[in-house]
Formats: C-alpha cells, sequence, structure tokens
C-alpha cells in the first residue's frame, strides 16, 4: 500500500503542484511550512520525508540541529528538492543522512521513481530489522530451553553410586558445548542385582534432551518395566534379562515417533558370584580389561533402538574374576578428532585404558580422559563424552585392592 511521506515545503507553486501529484498517486501526506513543526511531525513516524531546502534558508542553527538529531537517530529516508527552482544543496555538506535529491520536483516520472525507490529501501529495512529483531528474541528463548533442558539432563547423573563391598564405581562425564544424549546409571535393582546403563541418543538439541529424560523414566526401577511379573507377596522379584528390556525399548521408542534414535547397552551384575549379563543396541562394545592386562571385547547385542528390530537382540553372558574391569564408554570418545581430523578411536582408547590397570579405577578413568584432552589438542567436543568403569574383587578378597 503507499506510504506515509511528510511533505516540508515552502508554501510555493511548485510546492503545491508537488503536492497534489503525492494525493493524486495515492500517498497520505502529512504538511509542514517550516521546521519547528517539521519536526514536531517526525512523531508521527512517516515512512518518507520530502524536504525543501528553502526552508533550511530561514531557520537558526539550534533548529537544523535538532532537525539532523531527528533523522540520523531515527533512520529515515529523505529526499531534497528546492521548490524554487534552484539545485538542491548538496547532500554530503547539509545532510548527510539524505538518500537522494529530486532535480525536478514536478517531473512526475523522477518524483514516482525515486519515492519508490525510498518506500521499498524503508519497508525492507524495516522488515529486516523485524526479523532480526525476532530471530533474537527466539534465539533467547531457544537458549534458555537449552539450558534448561541441559541442568535437567545433569540431574539425572547419579549422585551416589550402590555401596558394595566388593566393587567399585568410577566415571567421566564430559558435556559438549550443546544439549547431548549421554546418559548413565547404576543402580540396585534387588538386593544382590545391580543395573549398569550408558545410553547416547542421537543428535543435539532440546529434542535429544527429552528423549533422554524419558528414557531414564523408562528405566526407573519404579516404571514396574524392568521386572517379569509382579511375585507374590513375600516373593523376590524377577529382573528382566537385557535382551528383554532392549526389546521393550524399541517397542516404545520407534523412530517415526520420535525422529530419532538412541544407542546402549544395559548390564545385570549378581554381585555375590560376579556373573554379568550384557546386551547392546548399537552401543560401542564395552571391553573387560583382566588383571593380567589381557582383554575382551562385550559385543553381543543388537540393531539400535528405534529401528524397530531390524537385527534381533542377543545377549552375553560372563563371569567376572577378581580383578576383573568392565568399560562403558560414548562414541564421544572414540570420535573425538585431532586438528587434523583423526579420531581417537577404539584401539586408541583400549591401549590408554590397558596402560591404566595398575592405577586406581577412578585414576584410570582420570587419565584415559587427560590423554583424549591431550589427542584433541584442545579442540573442542562435539558430542558428550563419558567413561564409566566398574572393578569388580571376589567377596573372599572384598576388603584387598588386586
Amino acid at each position: 500500500m503507499p506510504g506515509k511521506i511528510l511533505l516540508a515545503r515552502k508554501s510555493n507553486q511548485t510546492g503545491d503542484r508537488l503536492y497534489r501529484m503525492l494525493r493524486e498517486k495515492g500517498y497520505f501526506i502529512l504538511k509542514s511550512g517550516d521546521l519547528p513543526e517539521t519536526v514536531r511531525m517526525l512523531d508521527e513516524r512517516p515512512d518518507l520525508l520530502l524536504f525543501d531546502t528553502e526552508i533550511s534558508h530561514e531557520l537558526s542553527p539550534e533548529h537544523w540541529t535538532s532537525m539532523v538529531l531527528r533523522c540520523r537517530d531515527n533512520p529515515l529516508p529523505c529526499l531534497l528538492f528546492s521548490s524554487n527552482g534552484r539545485n538542491p544543496v548538496p547532500i554530503e555538506a547539509l545532510t548527510p543522512w539524505v538518500a537522494d535529491t529530486l532535480r525536478h520536483p514536478i517531473d512526475e516520472r523522477e518524483v514516482q521513481y525515486k519515492i519508490a525507490t525510498q518506500l521499498t529501501i524503508h519497508r525492507l529495512q524495516y522488515e529486516a530489522n523485524l526479523a532480526q529483531r525476532m530471530l533474537l528474541t527466539k534465539q533467547t528463548e531457544l537458549e534458555e530451553y537449552r539450558r534448561s533442558a541441559a541442568l535437567v539432563q545433569r540431574a539425572l547423573l547419579p549422585e551416589h553410586l550402590p555401596a558394595v563391598e566388593n566393587l567399585e564405581f568410577a566415571w567421566s562425564f564430559l558435556p559438549c558445548d550443546k544439549i547431548g544424549g549421554d546418559l548413565f546409571n547404576i543402580i540396585h535393582l534387588t538386593d544382590d542385582t545391580i543395573m549398569i546403563y550408558l545410553l547416547d541418543v542421537s543428535g543435539h538439541g532440546v529434542s535429544a534432551g527429552m528423549v533422554t529424560v524419558s528414557v531414564f523414566q523408562s528405566l526407573s526401577p519404579t516404571s514396574g518395566r524392568l521386572f517379569k511379573t509382579v511375585p507374590k507377596a513375600g516373593g523376590k522379584p524377577q529382573c528382566l534379562s537385557p535382551a528383554a528390556v532392549l526389546r521393550q525399548l524399541d517397542r516404545e521408542y520407534p523412530f517415526e515417533r520420535f525422529g530419532m534414535f538412541f544407542t546402549i547397552t544395559y548390564m545385570l551384575l549378581h554381585t555375590p558370584s560376579g556373573r554379568l549379563q550384557f546386551s547392546s543396541a548399537g552401543h560401542p562394545p564395552p571391553v573387560r580389561i583382566r588383571q593380567d592386562g589381557s582383554f575382551s571385547f562385550l559385543t553381543s547385542g543388537g540393531s539400535i533402538i528405534g529401528a524397530g528390530g531390524t537385527v534381533p537382540f542377543d545377549e552375553g553372558e560372563i563371569t567376572l574374576q577378581h580383578g576383573d574391569r568392565i568399560f562403558l564408554y560414548s562414541d564421544g570418545i572414540i570420535e573425538h578428532c585431532d586438528s587434523q581430523g583423526n579420531m581417537f578411536g577404539l584401539q586408541r582408547l583400549y591401549r590408554k585404558l590397558l596402560l591404566q590397570k595398575k592405577r586406581s579405577l577412578p585414576a584410570a578413568c582420570d587419565k584415559t580422559i587427560e590423554a583424549l584432552h591431550c589427542f584433541g589438542l584442545e579442540n573442542p567436543f562435539k558430542d558428550d563424552v563419558t567413561l564409566l568403569g566398574v572393578e569388580y574383587r571376589d567377596p573372599k578378597h572384598a576388603s584387598t585392592h588386586p
């Protein structure tokens, strides 16, 4: 639609003819005949100022200074013209904020072209500024959502690990600068069985964080989903096997519903005997490091959660020996890159863990993460980094470290 134009002009033949021309073209015209009135009418927020330089010859410097400040601080396109047939005063000398001049203010083609150009520029600038303000508002809101989601994610990390005489736990967690999807937990399911899991939701941001929260709730012992049929009064609850838990998660979190997937390693550890049942859904395989320095991978499992069970979940079982260590980790470790783009990788991780076998479990985790920092030369982490260690001691040696 036509814009609002403030026409500041001397009342003479040229000024009046310009006014009529603009009215005939459908513009809404605000008229002023002197500078003080022009300054006051700027409060009407016109889209364009047409300013007759003949007015400026009759005014004091302070009036002109006020005019310049108003137009400079409140950007408004301005076209200069002279109603007495003279060329307007040069733009740079009088008004550096002026967009252009009308050399022939009664030439309809020139007037129409230059007014249409300045109104278009003004409209586009307004829309750009509005879009930028809206974007800044959205960014502020999103950052607040991300901050809140990150706080929730951190709150889900275990504050206290189970106190079991013949077990030791240690972990290192380094969040990336985005909201990631790493989560782990170690908790008693029954008096003699401990659940251990580490999961990694694909992607980053609020959506990944919310899926992480949802899975945490699904894997809560109070959800009732981790046990077989509730036993009769006085009976001992029976835990669902790792493979059964993964099948259940795969049904609950289809990709079609959530638009993302996650990987997970889920374990059950029988504390008196050291019997460890495990299954992984597309997650990097945990590593078992024995006291003698040998190691093996716990590779049983199936496809990622969300793939609809395209690869069935199988299950492994081992019996831990005195001094055995089990390490779970997220791909944020093995995919961390140095300045040349080389990844830390599985083999380097295993070697670092083997080198730390004489250290305490917490020190072994800390030193491995330290090696990761050194490898990356302080490159920022693009994903969460999680390393979780479990050390088993035979109950007969529970009071003695290996």
